[in-house]
């Protein structure tokens, strides 16, 4: 009745008051929330029709002698003031309870929306996901094709006897030379203490160029990036020297 707006204003207030803080009575409010749609969209005169009159409307000509009846009907109980039988004036069960006999055709009708619509939702939600995960691994697979995800960085090799310190290196070929990028970590102990490192290309032809030098010791870790004028196909190794030019370690490019 409260969706149907067939509530008395003290009868409204004082629902909503109690729906305010009924959880199953919200549930049962959302669920025949259109309720009053589906009730506008029933044909008239379906919704109006209440089976055959159960009295016909009296005629000058209507004669109380049983005689003139050609119709007798279903039985119906006779009394002094009966001049028609007609057909059988008891109702339907629905109408003896006074229920609408509509009532329970538009609930289910409700229902079965309302089961459409949740449904329909779940579909939907979970597409979205599907087509997110999907646009995320073409992004991923389109990054790495590209280029533009983590660079691979290979182990340099060792080239003296003494080298207190490991690398890697990662070379990237651009229009205006090479970059590359080195990680490095020193070997802990051993006596070692501050060394200067520095890096070198060597180029397949020309002079080599420093890129960069630095200054660690046991335990240390240090990560740098240089740009070399060099283009990528011109060079045949980089280095990382001691600070006397000794090589220490090298990566043919």
């Amino acid at each position: 009745m409260y969706v149907l707006g067939a509530l008395s204003p003290e009868e409204r207030d004082t629902y909503e008051r109690h729906l305010a803080g009924c959880a199953e009575c919200q549930a049962e409010v959302a669920e025949f929330g259109d309720l009053p749609e589906l009730l506008g969209k029933l044909d008239p005169g379906v919704a109006s029709w209440a089976g055959p009159s159960a009295v016909p409307p009296s005629s000058p000509s209507s004669s109380s002698s049983s005689s003139d009846l050609s119709w007798a009907g279903p039985s119906v109980a006779s009394s002094p003031s009966s001049s028609w039988a007609g057909p059988s004036a008891v109702p339907s069960p629905a109408d003896a309870s006074g229920a609408d006999p509509l009532l329970p055709r538009v609930l289910d009708r409700a229902r079965h929306s309302r089961r459409t619509e949740r449904r329909r939702r779940r579909w939907q939600t979970a597409g979205t996901a599907l087509v997110a995960a999907c646009l995320g691994v073409l992004a991923v697979l389109g990054v790495r094709s590209a280029g533009l995800g983590q660079p691979d960085f290979v182990a340099m090799q060792e080239v003296a006897a003494t080298v207190p310190v490991t690398a890697s290196l990662a070379i990237e070929g651009l229009d205006d030379g090479t970059l590359v990028r080195m990680r490095c970590a020193y070997k802990p102990g051993g006596g070692y203490g501050k060394w200067t490192y520095k890096l070198y290309v060597v180029p397949k032809s020309g002079a080599p160029q420093e890129l960069d030098s630095w200054t660690a010791g046991a335990g240390d870790e240090y990560e740098l990036k240089a740009h070399s004028q060099f283009r990528r196909d011109n060079i045949e190794k980089i280095e990382i020297r001691g600070a006397d030019g000794t090589p220490l370690l090298a990566l043919d490019a």
